[in-house]
C-alpha cells in the first residue's frame, strides 16, 4: 500500500454527509414556507414576536432558514446588521437568534412580519440542495487524527496542507468554502470548540452561512456564519463569525 493510499484510508472513516444550499434569486421565496431559503418571510408559529436586538432596539433582520432533513427540524435564523455581533466577548445576548421548528408545516404557519423593514435586508432566494460529502479542514484533521497529519508531513514536509487538500479530492468530498448543512465547519481563521452554558457538553456543528452574493450577503471580509447546537439542550445555540 503507498503512503497516499494509507493516508486515503484513515481519512474514510472520518467522512461525514452534508447537504449543500445554492440560493438562486427567486420572487418564490419572498413568501413564507417551511422549506429552506434566504430572505422574504420567515416560518413561524403562534406565538412568535418579530425578534429585536437589545444593543440597538432594532428589528433583527431574516436571514435564511434551514431545513434539516434527517431530523425533520427547520431552524431559522434572524441577526442584527447594525451590532454586527462575532460570537466572541462580551456581547449582548440577542443580537442574533436561532428558531427551532420540529415537523414544519405550514398548516401550523402564523403571518409574521418586520413592522419597519431596515436598510438591511436580503435579497429574497430559493435554494437548490444537493448531497455532498465532507472531511474536517486541515486545523481540523490535525486534532481529529494525527496520524492522519503526521503522513501527510511525511509525503510533503513544506505543504502538508496541500497533500491533504489532494486526498480530500481523491475522495470525493467537497473541498471549498459553501453554505452546508451538517458535515464539518470549514474555519477561516482557527478552528474553535464551544461548549454549553447549560451543560458543558461540546456543541455539535449545524450549519454554515457563507457570504451569498445571489442573497446579496455579506459577513464582513468575504466571511461565514458558523452555528452550533447543544445535543443536551437543543435550544441553546452558538454563533462564530470569522471573515478573511
Amino acid at each position: 500500500m503507498t503512503s497516499h493510499e494509507k493516508l486515503d484510508a484513515l481519512l474514510k472513516p472520518l467522512i461525514r454527509d452534508a447537504v449543500l444550499l445554492e440560493p438562486s434569486r427567486s420572487k418564490a421565496a419572498e413568501a413564507a414556507s417551511a422549506d429552506s431559503k434566504f430572505g422574504g418571510l420567515p416560518f413561524a408559529t403562534q406565538g412568535d414576536p418579530w425578534p429585536l436586538c437589545p444593543g440597538c432596539s432594532r428589528e433583527l433582520v431574516f436571514v435564511a432558514q434551514v431545513l434539516d432533513d434527517r431530523t425533520q427540524t427547520l431552524y431559522a435564523f434572524f441577526y442584527c446588521f447594525a451590532c454586527f455581533p462575532w460570537g466572541v466577548g462580551a456581547e449582548e445576548n440577542a443580537q442574533w437568534l436561532v428558531r427551532r421548528y420540529l415537523r414544519p408545516s405550514m398548516k401550523n404557519y402564523r403571518t409574521l412580519l418586520p413592522s419597519a423593514p431596515g436598510k438591511q435586508t436580503v435579497i429574497p432566494c430559493t435554494v437548490s440542495q444537493s448531497p455532498v460529502r465532507v472531511l474536517p479542514d486541515w486545523e481540523g484533521i490535525e486534532s481529529r487524527s494525527m496520524t492522519a497529519s503526521n503522513l501527510c508531513y511525511d509525503l510533503d514536509d513544506a505543504r502538508p496542507w496541500e497533500e491533504y487538500a489532494a486526498a480530500i479530492l481523491r475522495l470525493g468530498c467537497l473541498n471549498e468554502y459553501a453554505t452546508l448543512i451538517g458535515g464539518y465547519p470549514r474555519w477561516v481563521q482557527d478552528a474553535l470548540v464551544t461548549t454549553c452554558e447549560a451543560c458543558g457538553s461540546e456543541l455539535e456543528f449545524l450549519a454554515q452561512l457563507d457570504s451569498e452574493e445571489a442573497a446579496g450577503l455579506m459577513w464582513g471580509d468575504a466571511g461565514l456564519v458558523y452555528l452550533f447546537q447543544c445535543p443536551n439542550h437543543p435550544a441553546i445555540f452558538h454563533l462564530e463569525l470569522q471573515c478573511h
